[in-house]
């Protein structure tokens, strides 16, 4: 662990993690219009979480649950009474779902009607993962709510932390804490792979020994959000660009805390699920519409990011939406018979690419 010494070193220096730096979009991750360029796409507002429970898919849109029917577009399937966080299913039929007030229910399976109580104060729930015998449940902060991410960001909060809750007993567990927002979760036979976003990486905790990281994946160009099986590998949800003036202001804790109080947060420096919305929004140099048009490369505070990990958690390709795309703030992903079905939360819509169009082997 980096000692406080360290940290005084790097921000004295600009090194480490008090670099504005970020790594370019390159090699596995060079820039495409993949995302865009797919006419498969069904509008579904405030999409956020799928999830595959008998070959069909299903979302999750605040409050509400949503079957996808090929034929009829999204139907409503289940509804609750506050908003739904994260969504999985279990290999028996069921269906998990974690709502905003930290409260978690099973629909389905050999344990319909279950429900556990993460805690009155663990109202950030990102991401939720099922073994057979566990639910593991991510923790994005416990000092800022479910959409105050932007915020736990930029006062540089690190106080995630990652659960384990036994389906039988309702025991919980906790297996990792002080993470600055976990927000994706795989079960793998014996570890647990997370993503952590304020830190942008990957990193694997051992469920027999917790005190045990590993670091597979560091200084990502993006804030990494949930993580998906595929055939013979990974998905990863890249919700948000890193940017180098978004660097500079997370090192500047005055500028931040008067920006915060003074100005609405749709218009701080900050990334977004979708920018450009606003007339006020802060410009970065190269930003600047031409002619009414907005270049791809132009700097952004959003974008669209599917990285395709293989079994060693490395990328192999990535499909994009760039700053002039229509398919950004990419919240989740899963694939179904050979299609891959992407959720753009940015911009209200889930998108599936085919087998062929991303050379999968499903």
């Amino acid at each position: 662990m980096r000692t406080k010494l360290f940290q005084l070193w790097d921000n004295l220096l600009g090194h480490g993690e008090a670099a504005v730096t970020v790594p370019p979009l390159d090699g596995a991750l060079q820039p495409n219009h993949q995302l865009d360029e797919t006419s498969s796409r069904y509008p579904l507002v405030d999409v956020d979480s799928l999830v595959t429970l008998g070959n069909e898919l299903y979302a999750s849109s605040g409050k509400e649950i949503f079957k996808f029917q090929s034929n009829r577009g999204w139907h409503r399937y289940k509804q609750f009474y506050a908003d739904i966080a994260s969504i999985a299913a279990t290999n028996d039929g069921g269906l998990v779902v974690a709502l905003v007030t930290g409260e978690v229910y099973i629909e389905g399976g050999n344990f319909d009607g279950s429900s556990y109580q993460l805690g009155e104060k663990y109202n950030c729930i990102t991401a939720v993962v099922v073994s057979e015998t566990d639910i593991f449940v991510a923790h994005g902060s416990e000092d800022n709510a479910f959409d105050e991410w932007q915020r736990d960001l930029l006062e540089r909060r690190a106080s995630g932390s990652i659960w384990r809750i036994n389906k039988l007993s309702g025991e919980k567990t906790l297996l990792a804490n002080k993470l600055a927002y976990p927000a994706g979760l795989i079960v793998e036979e014996d570890a647990l792979v997370f993503s952590e976003a304020w830190r942008h990486r990957l990193v694997r905790v051992s469920l027999k020994d917790p005190e045990f990281h590993e670091i597979l994946y560091s200084d990502l160009p993006g804030y990494p959000g949930r993580l998906a099986h595929a055939n013979d590998g990974y998905w990863l949800a890249v919700f948000a660009p890193r940017s180098q003036l978004v660097e500079y202001v997370l090192r500047e804790k005055k500028y931040r805390s008067r920006m915060m109080s003074e100005i609405s947060p749709s218009c701080w420096i900050a990334p977004k699920l979708r920018s450009g919305q606003h007339f006020y929004e802060p410009l970065q140099g190269g930003g600047v519409k031409q002619l009414g048009v907005l270049k791809p490369w132009a700097p952004t505070m959003s974008f669209g990011l599917c990285v395709r990990l293989n079994s060693n958690f490395q990328p192999i390709y990535a499909f994009h939406s760039r700053a002039d795309g229509h398919t950004h703030g990419v919240t989740d992903m899963v694939e179904i018979s050979g299609n891959l079905y992407v959720a753009a939360r940015g911009d209200d819509v889930v998108v599936s690419i085919s087998h062929q169009e991303f050379g999968g082997e499903g």
